[in-house]
């Protein structure tokens, strides 16, 4: 590992260069998918928005956070979504029942934001209401700890950066197949070109169209994406490039099950129900839309100096009969209440910032700066809202499609809520020595809260600091401090104000970090962090949704890939966590916060197999430790851990590159609680097979 040059990603104050930066993921471990991957999507071709990407990402070989990049064919195909990628990346679970139309994950115990940790090319936060397609998306990069409080307002937890494709040097045409057994089949295509007499204008087509079928019976549904990325090679100073990408869905939802009531102060457990069997009706149809666009301008005075503006707004509706069965027989399942809220929600987000960067010398030392100013504003307006309960109760082991509900009159419409934060921020990235480099910054924000005619404004100066040096060319250890503002949650729908959106909080984070090379073939990755947050829950007592006193995560991580030969690579992630709520005169005072595990590892192994070129065969599993129910720790789901296995075969059909894959997950068909959220179960799906196959033309 060479001296790192500078750190400019350390910091929480500017997502420009920490996008740029994470494409250099050669000392992020590969998650198993990538491991078990023969090569990258070979005509897919580099990103190649501009020669600033390239410089940027070569210039920071590595940076003080942690990163997992995943890429090719690891990004599945067809509205498969993002979550296959991530799933048995460190620290990462899943927050909601397998399968759901909108994937949602925690990062080292922390649930992510829907609405502000889910980034486009580092800036435009997307409106998250429907598992995000990666059709487009050159790669995925798992952000986490210090690098999510750089984008302003977002979770400690970590960021999901989406990058987009580009038209590369070589033109693209890839048509590609995918689907599993219980009756999902989608197409797709990506086209890539450039033009111009100097081939300076560039475009990027995606589309794809899919049958979904996510196990649930009865909850058959269609999806549809299509995006267009541009670039422009203006003149050699002036680069312009940009997005626009749609999708929807429409689809049938599983029902949520609640926790049973506490007897003498413990929740009995639930057995796991069938999670193929539909707990509502076919007119429990999700039918959410997203559309994103976003542009960028980078210009360069000289090598020295350059200026970027970037900008961008992501549109969101859904509407939704949530379906929450409740009061049933804990051993014959029957007698359920069924409560259904319908509620239509329309997002906005939008998304403004301009820096300037470039370097100097003081004497010996040299400086990387960068003064910027952004404004991030999020919208939501909620409508259409009623709490009905159906006459039919539902048997959650034994379900019968229930009657549609009867709406006798109309819903409520909550006030829309705003908030908006604009910024001032600065850093400099000083080279103390060829081995050492320091960071220091801050930010000055603004935020505006706005609910229906009621407004308050605050004012939040945070401050952070990083270092990183290189005890050996092959060992490099790392420290970080951030604190900045994080999104406020919003109310779920069993709460009493509900789809009521909080207002941001601070939070803190700490990291100390180990990086090495030194055995061959073998990469590790280590860091010990502490977070402090804004505790947001149901109060027990109230059940209202709020922030009740602070959440501490103490935690070590570690991932690790071993590639023992040219045939054989392992590949593990491990958190291990403790995570306590700190709010005295509270039942939940000292407890571990609900759905939060103690231990999450992976462990993989692929096996390319030689006397078979190109086919790779794979094998894994994902542990989590058992998970308390609610912030009382009255009842925990149980530890669980399921198995994968899969391969892929990567040849030449007519003279064309082709990619064929076969996945198989929950391996040997285990019955599971997924996750525990606001006093609604979470249910893992069964064995699932799935394909997919892509030629490149």
């Amino acid at each position: 590992m060479k001296p790192v040059a500078i750190l400019l990603a350390a910091l929480p104050f500017s997502p420009t260069v920490l996008a740029q930066a994470a494409a250099a993921a050669a000392d992020a471990a590969p998650t198993m998918a990538e491991a078990g991957r023969t090569a990258k999507a070979g005509s897919a071709g580099p990103r190649n928005a501009s020669e600033e990407d390239n410089r940027e990402s070569a210039a920071q070989q590595s940076l003080p956070m942690t990163k997992e990049v995943a890429a090719g064919s690891a990004l599945g195909q067809s509205q498969e979504g993002y979550s296959e990628a991530i799933k048995n990346q460190a620290g990462v679970q899943p927050t909601n029942s397998a399968g759901s139309s909108n994937d949602a994950f925690a990062i080292r115990g922390i649930k992510l934001n829907l609405f502000s940790n889910y980034r486009l090319d580092g800036g435009l936060p997307v409106a998250g209401v429907i598992t995000n397609p990666t059709e487009n998306k050159q790669r995925v990069e798992t952000l986490k700890g210090a690098n999510a409080l750089m984008y302003g307002i977002a979770s400690p937890a970590g960021i999901i950066n989406f990058v987009t494709k580009r038209a590369g040097p070589q033109d693209v045409t890839t048509l590609g197949m995918a689907g599993n057994h219980f009756g999902q089949f989608g197409m797709n295509a990506d086209i890539g070109r450039r033009f111009g007499e100097d081939r300076q204008f560039g475009v990027r087509i995606n589309a794809s169209a899919t049958h979904l079928e996510n196990g649930v019976r009865g909850t058959s549904g269609q999806g549809y994406f299509g995006s267009l990325g541009l670039d422009w090679r203006v003149s050699p100073k002036l680069t312009l490039d940009g997005d626009i990408e749609y999708y929807n869905r429409e689809v049938g939802e599983q029902a949520g099950i609640g926790l049973q009531p506490a007897v003498k102060g413990v929740v009995p457990i639930t057995r796991v129900p069938n999670p193929r069997q539909l707990l509502s009706g076919p007119w429990d149809v999700y039918t959410p839309r997203t559309f994103n666009s976003q542009a960028r301008a980078i210009y360069r005075f000289d090598d020295q100096w350059r200026v970027l503006l970037q900008g961008g707004v992501s549109e969101a509706h859904r509407s939704r009969q949530t379906v929450r069965i409740r009061d049933y027989n804990p051993i014959t399942g029957a007698n359920g209440r069924v409560d259904v809220q319908p509620v239509t929600n329309d997002y906005r987000n939008t998304f403004y910032r301009g820096e300037l960067i470039g370097h100097l010398d003081t004497g010996p030392l040299p400086h990387e700066l960068t003064l910027g100013a952004s404004s991030s504003k999020r919208y939501s307006h909620t409508y259409d809202v009623q709490n009905i309960s159906l006459a039919q109760r539902q048997n959650i082991f034994d379900p019968i499609d229930l009657p549609a509900p009867v709406y006798t009159k109309p819903g409520v419409s909550n006030p829309a809520q705003s908030s908006t934060d604009r910024g001032l921020y600065a850093y400099d990235t000083v080279g103390i020595t060829t081995r050492l480099k320091l960071l220091l910054g801050l930010r000055r924000v603004q935020d505006t809260e706005v609910t229906g005619s009621t407004q308050s404004r605050s004012y939040v100066t945070s401050t952070g600091y990083g270092a990183l040096y290189d005890v050996l060319p092959t060992t490099t250890v790392f420290a970080s401090y951030m604190e900045g503002l994080e999104a406020g949650g919003t109310a779920p729908s069993n709460a009493i104000n509900a789809n009521q959106t909080l207002s941001p909080a601070i939070s803190q984070q700490r990291e100390v970090g180990v990086r090495d090379t030194y055995f061959p073939g073998l990469s590790l990755n280590a860091s010990y962090f502490e977070i402090t947050r804004a505790n947001a829950l149901i109060n027990p007592a109230t059940n209202v949704y709020g922030y009740n006193g602070d959440l501490s995560y103490k935690g070590v991580e570690a991932t690790a890939r071993y590639e023992l030969n040219r045939q054989w690579m392992l590949t593990g992630a491990l958190l291990k966590l403790r995570a306590r709520q700190i709010a005295p005169g509270q039942s939940f005072n000292g407890k571990t916060p609900e759905n939060t595990p103690s231990l999450n590892t992976s462990l993989g192994v692929a096996y390319r197999m030689p006397s078979v070129p190109g086919l790779t065969l794979k094998a894994g599993v994902k542990y989590i430790s058992e998970r308390p129910v609610n912030p009382d720790n009255q009842g925990y789901i149980p530890s669980t851990a399921v198995y994968d296995a899969g391969l892929s075969y990567v040849t030449r059909f007519s003279g064309h590159r082709t990619t064929l894959a076969l996945n198989i997950d929950n391996l040997f068909n285990k019955r599971y609680w997924n996750s525990v959220q606001s006093g609604t179960y979470g249910i893992g799906m069964d064995r699932r097979v799935s394909f997919s196959a892509k030629i490149d033309l």
